[in-house]
């Protein structure tokens, strides 16, 4: 098992160009055209979708990195772990956390199955091991995957101990594990969740700052990649010849300025990026609404019908 050779550097520099190659590969992404918004407005917000799940990768990628730069750790990424039969049996027992706290498995014995954590972190010299799974957390996660990723964090903390002494790291006398939420929506238990405000104290080193760096700079990769991406969309639009409403066609006037003006302009709004990303949204509860009863007269919804 060897230590992770990712994000080592995390100078600006190193920061842009990780941002650089999510967006150009967000851009060279080949994504289906849907019938009703066509082509090109089909593209942009494919791509505009693959940029904020790349950006996932990145957050995992800017704490991996962080640590790394510390010199204090040893991290891991995309570990496999072995599901002992014995783990397999005390989480089909439900044992609470408390009384797995205190249980070591071999991580050598016969096993049930694997299972794959985003992130192992060893200080050596502090004789401590945390295994995490990264949740960009910008939205709630189902609530089987949920199940799942708990219950692979269970299983991953009771042989953790045995398999990185296996590996040559020394005997660990803490093992922790838990879900990391970076933007604290995904819905997992607070006691099983470390959020963004809490990396930094947790690790004992500054990750956030790290993480936040490598967003920003994504922003702005993504923001000089508005015109490519909505140019050929706008320039497609019908322009309105003064304040008489006709349209004078498409790219009358000057299309070519009127696109880079929108574009430009949107590029600036941070409101048009996040209008463009944001999940799906209901109308929330209600305040105390009645739903209408057949042949019942309503303030709502007018007469009863005859």
């Amino acid at each position: 098992m060897a230590k992770q050779l990712g994000l080592t550097d995390v100078s600006h520099a190193a920061l842009i160009r990780a941002a650089r190659e999510v967006v150009a590969g967000a851009l060279a992404g080949d994504f289906p055209q849907d019938p009703v918004i066509g082509p090109d407005l089909s593209r942009a917000i494919s791509t505009l979708g693959s940029v904020v799940k790349r950006h996932g990768g990145l957050i995992e990628l800017g704490i991996a990195g962080a640590l790394i730069a510390s010199e204090r750790f040893v991290v891991l990424t995309n570990v496999a772990l072995p599901v002992t039969k014995g783990a397999a049996q005390l989480l089909d027992a439900k044992n609470s956390d408390q009384a797995l706290a205190k249980i070591r498995l071999s991580a050598d014995s016969e096993a049930d199955g694997i299972v794959n954590v985003d992130l192992v972190v060893v200080d050596p010299e502090a004789k401590w091991a945390g295994a995490y799974e990264i949740k960009r957390g910008n939205g709630a996660t189902e609530h089987g995957k949920r199940r799942q990723s708990i219950h692979k964090l269970r299983a991953a903390r009771l042989v953790l101990e045995s398999y990185l002494r296996q590996a040559g790291y020394g005997t660990m006398e803490t093992c922790t594990s838990s879900v990391i939420d970076y933007y604290g929506a995904a819905g997992f238990t607070p006691e099983f969740t470390l959020l963004r405000d809490e990396l930094d104290d947790h690790f004992g080193v500054p990750v956030v700052a790290t993480v936040d760096a490598m967003t920003a700079a994504l922003q702005e990769e993504l923001k000089a990649a508005l015109p490519q991406l909505f140019g050929a969309f706008l320039a497609s639009l019908p322009v309105h010849d003064g304040d008489d409403g006709k349209v004078a066609g498409k790219g009358a006037g000057s299309p070519i300025r009127m696109t880079a003006e929108l574009t430009e302009r949107a590029a600036m709004d941070p409101a048009v990026l996040k209008t463009l990303t944001a999940p799906p949204t209901g109308p929330g509860r209600g305040t105390n609404r009645r739903r209408p009863v057949h042949g019942v007269a309503s303030a709502e919804f007018g007469r009863a019908a005859h």
